[in-house]
């Protein structure tokens, strides 16, 4: 009766779990045209809390004078940089009126030189007939371009969510001091609250000067390289960076396609190319450890995931959102000694750790 009791029990413990599984899932779905506006203004305050409260203490501001500035601010930059993304894109392909006939000449370029070095090209594909397929889909090209950033959310949106999270970020400060009965009970909740956000902040923070850092060395590495519209491309490829694995080899292509249409060698698009994988390994080995460091420390499969499922669920806004909310997830879960084995799914194992496993394997292999 026992065994049965306790396999009950385990079967209700799953069945309750896929079915909050299941929920989730279908909340996310369901309720995205709400929620992901909300996620980036979350996310967005996450990243800019203590940066706010150091400005309200130096400038001697007020909670809504610093919460108005601060969206008005964010809310300006985004405006801008979809201003700046339209106005390039028009640039460009004004600048080109043979978009179609160049963009043909480099895949059939492409085709030859693959052939050259013995890549086989597949026989049904008709050289003639890929100057009408561009010809005829330059039109929904251009358009896909110029409609960058469109999943994003709802501008105002966000900027209406950031203003509430910002200017009521005491709240939950509050809730503890509601929630606890004694001064030694509150300090050390409000400790653990404040080492989560620390933690948290960084996180955001380190994502977001990263991707300033990458925009900033990748148009000095286009303009050395002698690449037209360098700004314009090195901060697409430094937003689509924050699409993990998936970003860079996408903005390669991307910049590869443009640079070799602008240029009658491939001497320029080469370069351009090798200089995102340099500033790539640049940021993976050298500016990540010194900015974001090893706090979250996701490994590889859940970061691999998380870009998957949120693209499946959100689309590019779910690629870009997913990855720093599981963080998120990890560091609350850590917190909790009832959950914090659960991280252990989610993280890299250190190399101490796995030393002392095998020590201990070879001890038990020797009973």
């Amino acid at each position: 009766m026992q065994n049965t009791s306790f396999t009950d029990s385990r079967m209700f413990k799953l069945a309750t779990l896929l079915v909050v599984f299941v929920v989730t899932i279908t909340i996310l779905i369901v309720g995205k045209s709400f929620l992901i506006p909300l996620a980036w203004g979350l996310l967005i305050a996450l990243a800019s809390i203590k940066f706010l409260d150091k400005l309200e203490k130096k400038l001697k501001i007020n909670r809504l004078l610093s919460s108005l500035l601060f969206v008005g601010v964010v809310l300006l930059g985004i405006l801008f940089l979809f201003y700046f993304f339209y106005s390039e894109i028009r640039s460009i392909v004004s600048g080109m009126p043979s978009f179609s006939s160049k963009l043909s000449g480099v895949i059939q370029n492409l085709l030859t030189t693959a052939e050259g070095y013995g890549i086989p090209v597949p026989e049904n594909i008709d050289r003639n007939s890929i100057h009408g397929w561009v010809s005829g889909h330059s039109e929904q090209i251009t358009a896909a371009l110029a409609s960058f950033g469109k999943n994003f959310g709802k501008i105002f949106l966000v900027a209406v969510y950031l203003f509430f999270f910002t200017f009521f970020r005491d709240n939950y400060i509050y809730y503890l001091r509601l929630r606890e009965n004694t001064d030694a009970g509150y300090k050390m909740a409000l400790k653990k609250y404040n080492d989560v956000m620390s933690i948290i902040n960084n996180f955001i923070s380190g994502y977001f000067i990263m991707t300033v850092v990458m925009a900033i060395m990748l148009f000095v590495i286009f303009l050395l390289v002698g690449l037209k519209y360098a700004l314009f491309f090195a901060i697409l490829v430094a937003l689509l960076s924050l699409l993990p694995y998936i970003g860079y080899p996408v903005g390669a292509v991307i910049v590869f396609i443009f640079a070799s249409i602008f240029n009658d060698t491939l001497l320029v698009p080469l370069l351009a190319v090798g200089g995102i994988l340099l500033a790539n390994t640049l940021k993976s080995y050298i500016l990540k450890p010194i900015i974001i460091g090893d706090k979250i420390n996701l490994n590889a499969f859940i970061i691999f995931l998380s870009v998957i499922v949120g693209g499946m669920i959100w689309g590019v806004t779910g690629m870009i959102l997913f990855m720093p909310l599981v963080g998120v997830v990890k560091v609350l879960l850590e917190y909790n000694e009832k959950t914090k084995p659960l991280t252990a799914l989610l993280s890299t194992v250190p190399k101490d750790v796995l030393h002392q496993i095998d020590e201990h394997e070879k001890i038990v292999s020797k009973k």
